[in-house]
Formats: C-alpha cells, structure tokens, sequence
C-alpha cells in the first residue's frame, strides 16, 4: 500500500520556484515549478481548501498515485503539502500541454494524431476501468501531451473518479462529454455507474479532435442537433445521417455508432476504438 506523506509549508515559494501558471479553474491552478531541492521541472495542483474537503483531496491524491504504475496515466507523488489556503499535489509535467490546446476550433487535429490519441487513451481508460474506477471526467483538458504529435498521451486528473456500481446523482451542470444518461438524471433519480460512461465521453472527445467542435451542447431531447443525432441512430438504415456526421466514412460511422449508443448497456468496451484505426475515418483523409 503507497504512504502518503503530508508536510506542513507556510508558502508555496517554501519548496518550489514557480514558473508560470499552466490552467485555473473554480478549484484552484496548476503550476509549472521546479522543484528546489532536486531542480526537477513538476507541475503543482493547488487546491482551494474552501471548494474541497481534506477527505476528498487526499481520495482524489490516492486514486491518482494507485494508477500512477501505468505509463500512459500523469505520474503524481506520494506527498502533499498543506498551506493555509490549499492543498497541494505534485505530479509528472506535461511537456507539450493538454489536448485542448492543441484543437484548433472547427479544424481539429490531424487523424493519425486522433488515431494516436485514440489507442493511448483507450487503453488507459480500459487499466482504469480494470481497477474498478470510472474517470468521469473525460475531455481535451484532462488529456496531457508529452509531445505535440501525440506520440506519448497521458490520462489524468481523478477529481471526479469513482467506484465501478456506486450511484451517483445529478451533477451540478451538464457538459458536451456527459452521457445521455448522466444527463435525464432528476434530483431525485440515482444511476448506477458503469465505465460505459467514459465510452461515451471517448465518442464526443475523438469528434470533437477530428472536427475542432462538440457535435451538441447537451446530450438531451431539447437540443436539436442532439435530436437529430438520436433520430438518425433509431432509423439507421433508413435515412443518412446528420449533415455534421457526413464527414465520417461508413466504418468511423460504425465506430461512433457503438461508442455514442443512446442505451449504455449496448456501449462495448472502450477498446473497441482500436478495431478501427487501420481504416479512414473522414472522408477528406479518404480522398
């Protein structure tokens, strides 16, 4: 079983000399430092102490550092640190950044660096799943890049990872990357997890990097493309597919057909991605 070691710092500045900053959001930043002691270059989560409790800092540190063994997972450390406002992680630096920054809107990325990103993140996603954790949180801010081209792709960031079977209620706000499923949940409802959440969340990240955008902003009746999406996969061999889906050849149409399922139990494993990477997946590579 990994120790964790907790230490006492006053400053951030105590250990490390920050560099610049690499992201923000409602819960902290993360840090590009180095490490004053060993002069080795880490990227530092800071944690707002008024937006998590220590019980879900430390599960979220300890989930990160179980799946830490797995090459294509973000190494974390086996410490932290606590100062007055946060709580602080240490882990692998991402030399080339995340996968969002990477997207150019409504241009994407190339498709041998989708394809790329599609065996390295399936594969982790299904050592994740084997442990008996859902992600949760899968989208092109929590993919980290060892390089611009894809060849060295990263998972992380388990702040919302849970247990396989535990039921989880209505999140606080809907995103393109949640399932139909996460999102009809009523305030009352409870669904039972299943890594078919994170299939799913596959299907709209390898879109979103082929297309440079979201096929729809929210996995429900009301949103039109959405709908149109729904209809198209409930008469499948009746009408063509949605003009923003025409893009796609027959076989990466097949792909997303199994990945973006409307019933999650039909979802396959996330490793089904790789039966189609020796094969076009746009009609302009096509041509």
């Amino acid at each position: 079983m990994q120790v964790i070691h907790a230490m006492k710092t006053e400053e951030v500045s105590d250990i490390y000399q920050v560099i610049k900053r690499l992201g923000q959001g409602s819960f902290g930043r993360v840090l590009l430092a180095q490490d004053k002691k060993t002069g080795e270059p880490v990227a530092i989560k800071l944690v707002r102490k008024d937006r998590i409790t220590l019980k879900d800092f430390v599960k979220e540190l300890s989930i990160s550092i179980s799946l830490s063994g797995y090459h294509g997972i973000i190494a974390t450390y086996p410490m932290f640190y606590n100062t007055m406002d946060y709580y602080i992680m240490t882990q692998e630096l991402a030399t080339a950044g995340t996968l969002h920054h990477l997207i150019k809107t409504k241009v994407g990325i190339p498709e041998d660096a989708v394809k790329r990103c599609a065996a390295q993140l399936s594969r982790a996603l299904d050592y994740v799943h084997g442990r008996g954790l859902v992600h949760m949180d899968l989208k092109p801010d929590n993919v980290f890049l060892m390089d611009r081209d894809c060849y060295n792709v990263k998972l992380g960031d388990f702040g919302l990872t849970q247990k396989v079977g535990k039921l989880v209620s209505l999140q606080s706000h809907i995103i393109p990357y949640m399932s139909p499923e996460m999102c009809d949940l009523k305030p009352d409802q409870y669904l039972i997890l299943s890594p078919s959440v994170d299939t799913w969340a596959l299907g709209i990240l390898l879109y979103n990097a082929l297309t440079g955008y979201s096929p729809w902003k929210e996995a429900v009746e009301g949103d039109t493309r959405f709908h149109a999406y729904v209809y198209w996969q409930e008469h499948i061999d009746q009408v063509p597919p949605p003009v923003s889906w025409q893009k796609f050849t027959r076989e990466a149409l097949d792909m997303f057909n199994k990945l973006l399922s409307c019933e999650y139990s039909a979802r396959p494993s996330i490793l089904c991605v790789l039966n189609y990477l020796r094969c076009p997946w746009t009609v302009q590579y096509l041509s």
